[in-house]
């Protein structure tokens, strides 16, 4: 069934936070009038603010933890632009979590136009002495499906935001969808958003726990030989090794951001180099060697990072991966590149609660 505008802030908010609180099987919309200050990280979310009036405060636990914000600012009757804010504490931060998220909107997107929706993702950072916030980005054109008495449905064409940031143990989402503004106005509400709503302030106060080492998870697949194994918890501790050598405390502490291409690359060449080192320690599946070969030719024609765009659909920092996407399509047929390549083997991972 098609997702009409009225349930899409419903929609998007269950996809992602299912996990996060269980205790209430539907949101519960609270009546306050004036500011509403949420409780665990004491964001004020006004009821005017910068010309948006809030029209509605979801809550989906009992302490108000997880909570959707929804603003509307009403020009005429056929031109409005709305302000959805979402905050939730997370259970579990991993390094995929942002580029999950980023695709699953994608899909929700996708279910409610009857056009293509390219949701390019920018790449982008706060930072001030107390923490450094990463964040993923688009600002798109969408055609929007809403209920029309005549049409049964109506599509709207509208400017949007999705901004995602990696906020410790918090997340901070932020989505708009106007009839009238244009990208550089929804650009400059993005960053009155940031500042006025304390996204930095939230990442300080709930930091993730990194005086411990990341807990890791292998994928089914890896576990199907030992080489298999071993080289891919090479790759996991090299990825560790690579943000606690490349990165700022605090950074670190507020996310992952596995969106920096180069910690990806040093990942990929320990684990070829654990490889080579150890390729007749092991007995080894077919399967394991084919992989290793391909990635090997892979490395040896310096295509990692068009590989690792490849395998992330884009979800990288990596502005040449773009251009250079339908030559490495060509290179894979051209080298026997298969597409085992792209699965992804392992994910680092805190438990928070």
């Amino acid at each position: 069934m098609m997702l009409f505008k009225k349930n899409l802030i419903i929609a998007f908010s269950l996809l992602f936070t299912v996990i996060f609180s269980q205790e209430r099987k539907r949101p519960v919309t609270l009546s306050i009038k004036g500011d509403f200050t949420q409780p665990a990280t004491s964001v004020i979310f006004p009821e005017f603010w910068a010309g948006f009036q809030r029209e509605s405060i979801q809550s989906y636990d009992p302490q108000n933890k997880h909570i959707v914000v929804n603003y509307v600012q009403q020009i005429t009757k056929k031109n409005k632009t709305t302000l959805t804010l979402y905050l939730y504490p997370k259970k579990i931060v991993d390094n995929q979590l942002l580029r999950d998220n980023f695709e699953a909107y994608h899909y929700v997107l996708y279910q409610n136009s009857n056009k293509k929706t390219n949701l390019k993702p920018s790449f982008g950072s706060l930072s001030n002495d107390n923490a450094k916030v990463n964040y993923a980005y688009s600002i798109f054109d969408h055609a929007l499906g809403e209920r029309d008495f005549f049409k049964g449905v109506k599509f709207t064409d509208k400017s949007s935001l999705l901004a995602i940031y990696e906020c410790g143990t918090w997340d901070f989402k932020t989505r708009v969808s106007s009839d009238n503004m244009t990208k550089a106005q929804i650009a400059e509400l993005k960053e009155k958003v940031e500042n006025y709503f304390g996204i930095l302030d939230i990442a300080a106060k709930n930091p993730l726990p990194i005086e411990n080492v990341p807990d890791l998870r292998l994928s089914p697949i890896v576990k199907r030989d030992s080489m298999m194994t071993k080289a891919t918890i090479a790759a996991a501790e090299a990825k560790i090794e690579w943000m606690k050598n490349n990165l700022e405390k605090k950074e670190v502490m507020t996310g992952f951001n596995d969106m920096k291409i180069d910690s990806e690359v040093y990942s990929i060449e320990k684990m070829i180099e654990f490889y080579k080192a150890h390729e007749n320690d092991w007995t080894m599946q077919e399967s394991t060697k084919n992989y290793f070969s391909e990635m090997i030719r892979i490395a040896d024609n310096g295509r990692i990072k068009d590989h690792i765009y490849d395998k992330y659909k884009g979800l990288i920092d990596y502005q040449e991966g773009a251009d250079k996407e339908e030559d490495y399509n060509q290179f894979k047929i051209d080298k026997g590149i298969s597409t085992t390549t792209n699965e992804i083997l392992y994910s680092l991972f805190y438990k928070i609660q």
